[in-house]
């Protein structure tokens, strides 16, 4: 009897390893099967090792960054017409005048003597969604009682590294259509703050609480082929990939003007860009 009872139990436990087996080895029906880990399963696929030369940028609305062999070059030359040729004036000072006064001075509109470039003139290409890195950060200094420099430009996601070279407190308060984005105090002396992320593009405006003269600007673009004019009203746009983009050029006072430039490979291109004086 005990011989049977033996016999019974393997003869049952035979059966259940055999229907374990079955099951898990046929698909459940109207499904296909699981697709087995293929054994080099941890190496990129070759998109991805590609992105190591061409790497989409997190907070840039899908720029992407690659090496641009091609590129051709934007020259750009604004002139202001008009007469007489604006002069600087002395700002007047109401908060710390110990330290700001005879410091400040307009900066809306700087037109240089010989030559009648326009400074602080930001020219953007737009429609190109790969090409060159942008910089990473981009300093503004509260010097002499003013933002230095006057207008600025970045790329959107890239971070924007705020510092004190005055004696005196200053905040620097962003904006971006009204919309604020931090506001930091600057005690004299102080550890500079960590640089902070540009969230938006847009046309940014930047004051000091505490000194309500002070005035800048930052052009954000939503990729890096965007520059500012010199004293001598120049700019220079590098290592942009051939084709034809639409153009526009802004000035804080005098408005905006659009055009489309064409960019040859390996070759510069020039735009002379003319303002006429505000009514």
């Amino acid at each position: 009897m005990k011989q049977a009872l033996l016999s019974s139990i393997f003869s049952l436990a035979t059966f259940v390893f055999a229907g374990c087996v079955e099951k898990k080895a046929a698909p459940t029906q109207g499904q296909p099967p699981p697709t087995p880990k293929a054994a080099n399963s941890e190496k990129a696929p070759a998109s991805s090792v590609k992105r190591t030369a061409a790497s989409t940028l997190r907070g840039r609305g899908g720029y992407q960054v690659v090496e641009v062999l091609d590129g051709g070059s934007l020259g750009v030359t604004v002139i202001y017409k008009g007469d007489p040729i604006p002069e600087q004036t002395e700002v007047p000072v109401d908060t710390n005048v110990d330290v700001c006064g005879h410091k400040v001075f307009t900066e809306s509109l700087i037109v240089d003597e010989k030559t009648r470039g326009l400074k602080n003139v930001v020219v953007r290409l737009e429609g190109i969604s790969k090409g060159k890195s942008p910089p990473a950060t981009v300093n503004v200094n509260n010097k002499d009682c003013a933002f230095e420099p006057h207008v600025s430009v970045a790329m959107k996601g890239s971070k924007m590294d705020i510092s004190n070279s005055d004696s005196i407190l200053h905040t620097t308060h962003p904006y971006i259509d009204g919309i604020s984005f931090f506001n930091l105090p600057l005690p004299p002396g102080g550890t500079p703050p960590r640089p902070r992320p540009i969230p938006r593009s847009g046309v940014m405006s930047i004051r000091c609480d505490v000194h309500k003269w002070m005035q800048g600007y930052m052009m954000v673009h939503t990729n890096p082929y965007i520059e500012v004019t010199d004293a001598q009203g120049k700019l220079a746009i590098e290592a942009i990939p051939p084709g034809t983009y639409p153009y526009v050029v802004w000035h804080e006072q005098l408005g905006e003007k659009k055009g489309d430039v064409e960019i040859v490979a390996g070759k510069p291109a020039e735009l002379r860009i003319e303002f006429e004086a505000p009514n």
